[in-house]
């Protein structure tokens, strides 16, 4: 079999099995490559690269959840809708200056990440800037980074670059 006809065969092939396998679908204004039925969030995937590799994290500080700042925090969303938050648990606390980037597990509720703001008076949970339930099919960080800059889009940019999650229900 001469070369050129091998290498068309090849093609067409390739492109049968593709045809047959993996579709392009569109959900909520996003587009999923469908392969055997499951759902992949490529373009997620690449904005997520690209963001690990193009972030600046150096003014975005990791605190220790058990230190006094992220009990402060925690209270503040435990104290945002008794009694089903009461039994919050910190995952993790990101802190740009008087910014703060919380990300929760409960018992009863969804995981959550949450905004706040630091002052001497105590944390505040910023109005809307509060990412709660599944991220399925997307990619779990795009989405919730994206979702909180846009309500939150006074909060600094590099917080949200530099916030990856924690929790097993987003990885």
């Amino acid at each position: 079999m001469k070369k050129h006809v091998a290498l068309t065969l090849l093609v067409l092939t390739t492109l049968g099995v593709l045809k047959a396998h993996v579709e392009i679908e569109r959900q909520d204004g996003a587009y999923f490559l469908s392969y055997q039925g499951k759902k992949h969030d490529v373009l997620g995937a690449f904005m997520n690269q690209t963001n690990a590799v193009l972030r600046q994290c150096g003014s975005v500080q990791v605190v220790d959840v058990n230190s006094p700042q992220a009990g402060e925090a925690l209270r503040a969303i435990q104290n945002f809708s008794p009694p089903s938050s009461h039994d919050a648990r910190l995952l993790g606390l990101l802190q740009q200056g008087p910014w703060l980037l919380a990300e929760l597990e409960f018992s009863t509720l969804n995981p959550a990440v949450v905004l706040l703001t630091s002052s001497p008076q105590g944390a505040r949970i910023v109005d809307g800037a509060i990412w709660s339930g599944t991220t399925a099919p997307w990619q779990s960080a795009t989405l919730i980074r994206g979702y909180i800059q846009d309500r939150a889009p006074q909060a600094p940019p590099a917080l949200m670059n530099c916030f990856d999650p924690a929790g097993a229900l987003f990885n």
